[in-house]
This record gives structure tokens, C-alpha cells and sequence, in this order.
């Protein structure tokens, strides 16, 4: 039980089930807010994948579909099985699937349960990309092993802890600083109690930094969880992505709209809340600014491993 009473698994499915609201929601801009980005990493752990015609290839929080369908081309006339658990994302992987003329299996299932109810030795290979903020890594890495037939791989990407450095910097500035306080009096019209209130609310949900926490520090961390299922790493990287933005606005809607910066924590504050959390980070990126713009550095790890 935890110390508010309710239990572990009871508050991961209600995780889980914010967290499928929030990429519902940001299904539509999705592929034009996040995908291009991330060509290079998800191009290089699908060659690492090795996938052959015929393979049978499961991609656990599938999204859009964007790399589900490459993977479809590469084991074409093979079985692909994706799944996530956003309704939003599995409708845009279906149409882009049934667009495409390539049968994939979708269901609507959590990485982790899938994971827990596939039979052994079911696939070829498994594809798991930038979810897992989303689970308990420590906990389901080990077991995908278990889904592969010997030589098969796994691939994950993740974005590990010092990525967006200028977001968490200016977190850890905000938590130390008297400033948001003042800017959150004025944001509330001058208003003591509600500016309690909201204080009261924003410190519950930043003060502890437990949503950073929630991926792996190093690609190697993610390594080493699928070793302790017996996998062997064949290849461990990571990669740097600089994005440009022309104000702060435009970099927190990004982080917004991708749902790279939405966490169930942050949702549940309310919109009022929410608009000042954006309004104080967008002017706080202002001071990153440079020649070309305001950068934000997507800093990926990605890991493939193999069944001996």
C-alpha cells in the first residue's frame, strides 16, 4: 500500500489511463510535432532489429504507427502485432496501416500486460519505443524477454533523464526561487487564497521531482534490466537531437502538444494551473535563447538486445 492507502497496481492502471487521455489528445498533431524529429534514432533501431521477411514482430506502444509500418515492410509476408493504449494513436496507426495495404494486428493493451499475457516464444522481435515513462521499466524490461524465440531482439528507444536540460534547469531554478510565487499572486488577480490554493497544488506535484525520475538515467540502465532476462546487448547508443523554436511559447507548446512534457501529475492541476506552469516556463526559456532560436535538446538512448 502506499501513504495515501490505495495500491500499487490500482494507482498504475489509473497512470496508465490518464497517460492514454493525454496522447488521445494529442493524436491528431502528433506526426507533425514528433516524428520528424526522431527519424534518426527509430532509422537506426529498426536496422538494429535485423528484421527478415517473415519474422513475426510485436511493437508495444505503437503510436501513429509510423515505424510499425516500416517494420511491416522490412518482415512483409510476416506477422506484425502492435499495440497501445491510447485509442487516439492506435485509430491514426489503422488508417495509416489500411492506407498502406500492409495487415497489421492492433489491439488496445498496456505495453506491460501484453507483455504479461503472450505466450513464450512469440515473436522474432519486439519493438518498444519511448514508453517507458510511462511503466515500470524496472520491472517489465527483463520480461520481454520471455515473448522472443531464441536469436530473437528487442529495441528500445527512451529519452533518459538529462534530456530537455533547459526545461529541468529552469525547473530546479523555479522550485528555489521566490519569483514564481510573486508571478502566481499576480497570475491569480492578486488573490491570497487562490494563490494558496494553487501554491499548495503545485508543490505537491513538483516539489518531489518523482516524474523526472520515471526513465532511465543511461541507455545502459535499460541494458542492463533486459540482461537480468538473460539478453545479450548488441548495441547501446545515444543520440542528441537540438530542436529550435522561435520564442518559449512556441517551445512549450511543442513540449505540450508532443506529450513529451505531460504527465498525469500536471493534468490533474487544472487548466488554470496549467496556464501558469506554461506561462512561467515559455518566459524562462526566453533566457536560453540564441542566434538561431531557443533550444531544446532531446537527448535519446536506444539499446538492442538478443536471446542467446
Amino acid at each position: 500500500m502506499d501513504s495515501e492507502g490505495g495500491s500499487l497496481p490500482t494507482q498504475r492502471a489509473e497512470f496508465a489511463h490518464l497517460t492514454s487521455l493525454t496522447y488521445d489528445r494529442v493524436a491528431q498533431g502528433y506526426d507533425d510535432l514528433w516524428s520528424p524529429h526522431v527519424v534518426g534514432p527509430n532509422a537506426r533501431l529498426t536496422a538494429g532489429l535485423g528484421l527478415r521477411r517473415g519474422d513475426r514482430v510485436a511493437d508495444l506502444a505503437c503510436g501513429t504507427g509510423v515505424d510499425t509500418l516500416e517494420m511491416a515492410r522490412l518482415v512483409d509476408p510476416g506477422e506484425m502485432v502492435a499495440v497501445d493504449y491510447s485509442e487516439g494513436m492506435l485509430a491514426a496507426a489503422r488508417d495509416r496501416m489500411e492506407e498502406a495495404g500492409y495487415p497489421v494486428s492492433l489491439g488496445h493493451a498496456r505495453a506491460e500486460d501484453f507483455i504479461a499475457r503472450t505466450l513464450p516464444d512469440s515473436f522474432d522481435a519486439v519493438s518498444l519505443r519511448f514508453a517507458l515513462a510511462y511503466i515500470d521499466w524496472h520491472e517489465v524490461l527483463p520480461h520481454t524477454a520471455r515473448l522472443l524465440r531464441s536469436g530473437g531482439r528487442v529495441g528500445v528507444l527512451t529519452s533518459v533523464k538529462r534530456s530537455v536540460p533547459q526545461l529541468y534547469a529552469l525547473f530546479d531554478r523555479f522550485r528555489s526561487s521566490f519569483d514564481p510565487v510573486a508571478r502566481l499572486y499576480k497570475h491569480c488577480g492578486k488573490d491570497i487564497g487562490e494563490t494558496w490554493r494553487l501554491f499548495r497544488r503545485l508543490r505537491e506535484t513538483f516539489a518531489h521531482g518523482r516524474f523526472i525520475e520515471s526513465v532511465p538515467a543511461e541507455a545502459d540502465q535499460v541494458a542492463q534490466r533486459l540482461a537480468a532476462g538473460g539478453l545479450v546487448g548488441a548495441d547501446i547508443w545515444t543520440e542528441t537531437v537540438r530542436l529550435w523554436f522561435g520564442s518559449g511559447r512556441e517551445a512549450v507548446a511543442w513540449a505540450r502538444g508532443t506529450g513529451y512534457s505531460t504527465h498525469p501529475s500536471l493534468e490533474s492541476l487544472g487548466p488554470h494551473a496549467i496556464r501558469f506552469v506554461e506561462d512561467l516556463f515559455a518566459a524562462g526559456l526566453e533566457g536560453f535563447r540564441e542566434e538561431a532560436g531557443i533550444p531544446l535538446d532531446l537527448v535519446i538512448g536506444g539499446v538492442v538486445a538478443r536471446k542467446p
